[in-house]
């Protein structure tokens, strides 16, 4: 019973990581700070349930708000990771999942953040 429970386990973590990548696929950003030799990952939406998921299956990340555009009816909340250990964990996490442009942009980051610390 306990083996059936710890692979339900781990395909709901599996499946977690997936919805995440995919959601970062679809909405996020990764900024590359060549003044500051930092990276940045980035969910702005207006879900405030969803960024908080996120952060939990990403296991690190602020999520910050309400905040407000100028011509927006509705608050947006973002989710944003700076810390090196964490970007990296994070994007190698999520690189598989993702598509060819936003693999390609991870890879980048990825590369950069190993050269800045090294």
């Amino acid at each position: 019973m306990q083996q059936k429970q710890n692979l339900a386990a781990i395909g709901q973590r599996y499946t977690d990581i997936v919805w995440a990548a995919g959601l970062f696929e679809g909405e996020g950003c990764t900024y590359l700070f060549k003044d500051r030799r930092s990276v940045q990952l980035l969910v702005k939406m207006t879900d405030l349930d969803v960024l908080e998921r996120l952060a939990v299956v990403a296991g690190y990340g602020k999520v910050a708000g309400p905040h407000w555009d100028k011509n927006s009816t509705k608050p947006f909340w973002r989710w944003t990771v700076s810390k090196k250990t964490e970007v990296l964990r994070i994007l190698k996490m999520f690189l598989p999942h993702f598509g060819i442009r936003r693999a390609e942009k991870a890879i980048e980051a990825i590369n950069y953040l190993n050269e800045t610390t090294n």
